[in-house]
């Protein structure tokens, strides 16, 4: 081979290696997390369904709950728009109870709530649906709009400073209580390699009058996440439900059985203090 030829080749051998070195390097360090990423969050949502009108009303519902204190109870009495979203018309109260402290919902009369939605548009004769126009009412004289059975919903949501225990929250974080006689679960498939899955006990408060057709819907859920960006939005949670749904009168204190999910998601790249690996990546609390 002429020995410019193999020069030519060298270089271009060298140069593709150190692009290629370039290129991994470039990707490594895209998929690397950033610090300045990491987000510590957490949600709570109480969803409350009457089907018929309820008078003198009283509902305490679990709260995420540590050490005898509630973030999210706080958050709610504070009422503070940017972490809140109820009804304005809803007082609400942390109360103390013989099972730790509750959310206390309390109304002279809670009356069903509805969403209404146009009726669907007719058919015309060549298959097409009849759109509105300038020369087209949006619905026809006399039409009734669909009428829904809705739902009243307190939201919380609250940021930390510091990173959450996905993988062991009962033992360090505001879980729902009461949480009563955890016991292992079967977790639906597909489930992480992290992920570990719990049924508990819990307890609610239900005092209302009411028709003896009424049905009331309570349901309460609490995530709580971490999120961070490593090539892409990724992060882990731990998720926690309880729920359901009683006839007539209110019952007073119902046994409710609650699921929870731990360990969700990736906890490559995590915080240190979530992966308990002093090598992986720490995150500054402020």
């Amino acid at each position: 081979m002429d020995r410019r030829l193999r020069v030519a080749l060298a270089v271009v051998l060298v140069v593709l290696l150190v692009a290629a070195g370039a290129v991994g390097f470039g990707v490594y360090r895209f998929v690397q997390p950033v610090p300045e990423s990491y987000s510590h969050t957490a949600e709570y949502r109480a969803y409350v369904q009457p089907n018929a009108t309820l008078t003198n009303v009283t509902l305490y519902l679990p709260l995420p709950v540590e050490n005898g204190s509630s973030p999210v109870g706080d958050a709610v009495v504070a009422g503070s728009p940017g972490a809140v979203d109820a009804p304005p018309d809803w007082t609400v109260a942390v109360v103390d109870t013989d099972y730790g402290p509750m959310l206390a919902l309390e109304f002279a009369e809670l009356t069903p709530a509805y969403r209404e939605r146009p009726p669907p548009r007719p058919i015309t004769d060549d298959g097409a649906t009849d759109t509105p126009s300038a020369a087209t009412p949006t619905a026809a004289p006399g039409t009734t709009p669909i009428r829904t059975l809705d739902y009243y919903l307190v939201n919380v949501e609250l940021a930390f400073d510091d990173p959450i225990d996905t993988r062991s929250p009962a033992d360090s974080e505001p879980v729902l209580r009461p949480r009563l006689n955890a016991t292992e679960t079967d977790c639906p498939v597909p489930a992480g390699e992290d992920a570990a899955c719990r049924s508990f006990g819990t307890r609610l408060f239900l005092s209302y009058e009411a028709p003896a057709d009424a049905t009331l819907d309570v349901l309460v859920t609490y995530e709580a996440r971490n999120d961070w960006f490593a090539g892409g939005w990724t992060g882990n949670a731990f998720r926690q439900t309880a729920g359901v749904v009683v006839s007539g009168d209110g019952p007073g204190w119902v046994a409710v059985r609650g699921e929870e999910e731990t360990g969700v998601g990736t906890y490559r790249g995590a915080p240190a203090a979530v992966v308990g690996d002093p090598g992986a990546v720490a995150v500054r609390s402020g």
